[in-house]
């Protein structure tokens, strides 16, 4: 009887033993999840920041390159428009020379002053051109283009399905790419699109009236 109850002592011991053996290593696993998970959030945190810093680089490097390329356009530009200035000063005087060459002459004396002025505003024409100074082209009966003309004065005219220059008050000039000068031109303006424009006009009118 006394074995027995020492068997079952022994037995009772070593569940005993093997429940807080097993409590222990639960406890040990406990731990060493929630270490992993520690470690698994803060790797989480530092992938987030290196990506927020990987972000904010790639951000700062395209918008270095942007500023660098604008930088470079405009040191392009400025140097390319560079005498754009000085070219549009003296395009006043210069008209004014070719004013003066092409005007009567009262005496033969006059004359040949005007032949040698007239090479001298040549030779300032061709030095602008070979700056950069173009033309515009601009001559009666040319269809007017409101981006390189300006029109100074207009007349209804009919027979004419689009707005035709009627005279040239003014030469215009490009420079490379740019107006230097709009051409100043007398303008025909189709008849049909006044009376179009006064049309609608008169429909409004009406229009507003019967609503009151």
């Amino acid at each position: 009887m006394a074995e027995e109850i020492k068997v079952e002592e022994q037995k009772a011991s070593s569940e005993v033993e093997n429940t807080e053996e097993a409590n222990g290593k639960a406890q040990k696993k406990e731990k060493k999840d929630s270490k992993v998970l520690k470690f698994k959030e803060e790797i989480a945190r530092l992938e987030r920041e290196l990506k927020d810093e990987k972000e904010k680089n790639l951000k700062e490097i395209a918008d270095m390159q942007t500023t660098k390329r604008r930088l470079k356009e405009e040191a392009v530009n400025d140097r390319k428009y560079a005498a754009m200035s000085v070219v549009e000063q003296l395009i006043g005087p210069i008209d004014m020379l070719v004013k003066i060459v092409n005007g009567p002459a009262p005496s033969e004396e006059i004359k040949n002053y005007q032949i040698g002025f007239q090479m001298i505003a040549n030779q300032l024409i061709q030095v602008l051109e070979g700056a950069g100074l173009k033309e515009i082209p601009c001559k009666v009966d040319d269809e007017y283009n409101p981006a390189v003309m300006q029109a100074v004065t207009t007349e209804e005219a009919e027979g004419i399905e689009v707005s035709k220059i009627v005279k040239v008050l003014q030469t215009g000039y490009m420079y490379k790419d740019r107006v230097l000068r709009p051409s100043m031109v007398h303008v025909a303006v189709p008849k049909k699109i006044t009376e179009n424009v006064e049309k609608d006009v008169n429909e409004e009118n009406k229009e507003e009236k019967e609503g009151e």
